[in-house]
């Protein structure tokens, strides 16, 4: 019989902690320009010393610390926002985490001048403790300053874009161009209307999709500017620490990445936009979620020689925590085995059932895009 995995249906936060089968977990939010040494050293030595030892990077631009004591869970809130980690109110640090921006606002000099200013102020209204708004789980605004990162790239229930030198909030399907001395304004009416939005009636459901490109931002791309990516969305308390020892601000991207001011090298860092584990998302996995039914990371990059240029999920359960997106390759974890979807998701139908991973290692060589190119190329 199959198990079905259960939704909590809530994300954790600074002050909102989750229990998993490893600890508890803990989530921060860094500050819009990044996060200092200090604050780099915090975590690694909270992650080291609290936790298992792993920091994981959130599509949303958070970070995670797992297998803490509930007490140490609990106290971990107010040792963050000391560090400059959140606002130590919970209500006003709720606001403040739906804010995220370009992520090379003040760096990169094609993204809009007033990315950065405009970001703070909203940031200041959102956190005013006059403003009695609660958003909505997973509800985020993003102020989108274009540049080498392509406006549209980021997204959320709230998307203030700079498009032909003005702004411009997308909400929806409705789009509305703004001055600049109007868009705080704008973006604090449509807070205030979302309190009265259901759900399902969410604004990021309805906008339209990105159909841009968005650059890897991985090694050097800019003057400054040297970006990595976490393999499989985790680094280290070590690796941590050794970005702290640099003695620079570290920005992190809402795609598992940091951006860096120099080259660093790391076994978890990835700076090569051809790395083939790039291709590969994984939950925790068992041993770290109570609901997971295989080692989903161990799996996943075992697998990874044989993508060939193919994209990977592997989910622990019917759930699909780490991606609702769609992948070539969609592994999903019964009782029996894998389930094998095809460029699909999670929620649609298996094309195979009850795979061990050495059946869908079979499955990839079988199916190779490349192979079977080779072979038209070579007849006469």
């Amino acid at each position: 019989m199959s198990r079905n995995p259960m939704r909590k249906g809530w994300c954790p936060s600074l002050h909102a902690p989750m229990q998993t089968h490893d600890g508890w977990l803990v989530r921060v939010t860094p500050d819009l320009e990044g996060l200092s040494p200090a604050q780099l050293s915090f975590l690694a030595e909270m992650a080291a010393r609290q936790g298992n030892g792993r920091i994981t990077l959130t599509l949303r631009g958070n970070l995670q610390l797992r297998g803490f004591r509930e007490e140490a869970a609990r106290r971990f809130a107010l040792q963050a926002a000391e560090a400059g980690l959140g606002l130590a109110d919970p209500q006003r640090e709720s606001r403040r985490r739906v804010l995220f921006m370009s992520p090379l606002a003040g760096r990169d000099p094609a993204c809009a001048p007033d990315t950065l200013a405009l970001a703070r102020e909203i940031e200041a209204a959102v956190t005013a403790s006059g403003f009695d708004w609660h958003p909505p789980e997973k509800f985020g605004v993003v102020v989108d300053g274009g540049g080498l990162v392509p406006s549209g790239a980021m997204r959320a229930d709230l998307m203030l874009r700079h498009e032909g030198g003005s702004w411009v909030l997308h909400h929806g399907a409705v789009s509305q161009a703004t001055d600049r001395q109007g868009a705080v304004a704008l973006v604090m009416e449509c807070l205030e209307a979302s309190c009265r939005q259901r759900m399902e009636g969410r604004a990021l459901h309805k906008a339209s999709p990105f159909i841009g490109r968005r650059p890897a931002l991985m090694g050097a791309f800019l003057p400054g500017c040297f970006g990595v990516e976490a393999v499989l969305g985790e680094i280290s308390s070590q690796s941590c620490a050794f970005l702290s020892a640099t003695g620079a601000t570290t920005r992190v991207t809402p795609w598992r990445g940091l951006i860096l001011e120099s080259r660093i090298e790391a076994a978890d860092l990835m700076n090569d936009p051809q790395d083939l584990r790039r291709a590969l998302i994984a939950c925790p996995g068992e041993g770290s979620c109570h609901q997971a039914l295989s080692p989903t990371r161990k799996d996943a990059l075992s697998l990874a020689p044989a993508l060939l240029g193919r994209s990977l999920h592997v989910s622990g359960c019917a759930k699909g925590c780490a991606s609702r997106g769609q992948s070539n390759m969609t592994l999903v974890a019964r009782e029996t085995g894998y389930d094998l979807i095809w460029n699909g998701t999670v929620a649609d139908r298996p094309v195979e059932t009850g795979l061990g991973i050495e059946d869908v290692r079979r499955r990839l060589h079988r199916d190779d895009p490349a192979g079977k190119d080779r072979k038209e190329e070579n007849r006469p």
